[in-house]
């Protein structure tokens, strides 16, 4: 993939498409690695739990959520490319079975209402135009007790990052928290997450993200 500038890098972080999509996956992939194991340890799924994942990519982490038995899992993702490449990756896992990803948003889920047990979502909320819709739809569809996941970087360190200026949403902790609790969600545990890496512009970073933990 050649070098791609800060707007064009942060529309496909938005939405993979075109002849880049599949390298900004496996880009997200090794970036977010870390957290991305990290918000599953904390989600916790169990036997026979029905997972949610908003803007899984390529679903590359879709087995690691899989890990309990009798669970299955729906990716929702705004990008074509995405569901595309993530049903084929759960088909050479042999998890087409119990797993798929679709196409859709935060803000308009294709899922019925109270039927999800655990929903994750890492690094999305930026490209989400109001946190309260979204979240009044995450909670439509979680089961009472039902739990979400969110990973996402502290507004001060996605600063320091020049693709995160061209149309990211950026939100300060207490600002999630308190969006959370308006939707009708009760933030249970929180979770500083520090790494030093690679960012999605292949500069060294120290990074720091927010993982939250919330039920309803």
């Amino acid at each position: 993939m050649r070098v791609l500038s800060p707007d064009d890098l942060a529309a496909q972080l938005r939405h993979p498409h075109g002849e880049h999509a599949l390298a900004v996956a496996e880009s997200m992939n090794r970036s977010n690695g870390d957290l991305n194991r990290a918000a599953i340890a904390l989600l916790s799924v169990t036997a026979g739990e029905q997972i949610l994942e908003i803007g899984p990519g390529n679903a590359a982490f879709a087995p690691d959520l899989l890990r309990a038995p009798h669970s299955a899992y729906v990716g929702v993702d705004v990008s074509v490319a995405m569901v595309d490449a993530g049903n084929a990756l759960l088909v050479a896992c042999g998890l087409q079975d119990r797993a798929d990803v679709r196409l859709g948003d935060a803000h308009a889920l294709p899922l019925d209402s109270g039927c999800v047990d655990a929903a994750l979502a890492v690094n999305t909320l930026y490209f989400w135009d109001e946190l309260k819709f979204a979240f009044a739809e995450l909670a439509r569809v979680l089961r009472p007790g039902g739990r979400l996941c969110l990973a996402f970087g502290d507004a001060a360190f996605m600063r320091t990052l020049p693709f995160a200026a061209h149309g990211f949403h950026l939100h300060e902790l207490a600002e999630v928290e308190q969006a959370l609790r308006s939707a009708g969600l009760t933030v249970q545990a929180w979770r500083a997450h520090h790494e030093s890496g690679r960012s999605n512009d292949g500069r060294a970073v120290s990074k720091h993200f927010h993982l939250l933990l919330a039920r309803r």
